[in-house]
């Protein structure tokens, strides 16, 4: 699957911001994600949450690393896809996190978030999702339930 337009630039830069500004970042994600979803923190008990945040911090930096090298992400997301599906992930779930993701960037990036690191976001969210609906059972291809689709 080809990658979409991303400017890689964006989310680095506000990714780099948000944590010069907080350095454990992901727990405003959880912190978002947990408030307004409540329902997804029981999938989250299989590890601490300091363990859990400190995975998915450093999973986000290699992702945005390696945005470029799609043998790279499918090696690496496809397998993560399907190990979501086992921890109880629903399709509808991935765009819940990409909001508390977003919500939470720009809460820490303040006044220097502009509407392009969000659409950045959006774009490389969608994108990785893909790339990880690819590795469930059945490759996610049910359009309807892709989800990832609908980050505005």
């Amino acid at each position: 699957m080809p990658r979409p337009p991303i400017d890689v630039r964006l989310l680095e830069e506000s990714y780099e911001r948000a944590l010069d500004r907080d350095s454990d970042f992901p727990r405003l994600f959880y912190d978002i994600l947990f408030h307004e979803h409540p329902s997804v923190e029981k999938l989250f008990r299989r590890n601490s949450m300091d363990a859990q945040r400190k995975m998915f911090g450093q999973t986000l930096v290699a992702i945005v690393d390696h945005l470029d090298d799609e043998p790279w992400l499918k090696a690496t997301l496809e397998p993560l896809g399907h190990g979501h599906v086992a921890y109880g992930v629903t399709p509808e779930m991935y765009d819940v996190m990409a909001d508390a993701l977003i919500r939470a960037l720009s809460e820490v990036n303040g006044a220097d978030w502009r509407p392009e690191h969000h659409t950045a976001w959006a774009a490389a969210f969608d994108y990785i999702v893909a790339l990880m609906r690819a590795g469930e059972p059945g490759g996610g291809a049910d359009p309807a339930k892709q989800g990832g689709g609908g980050i505005t």
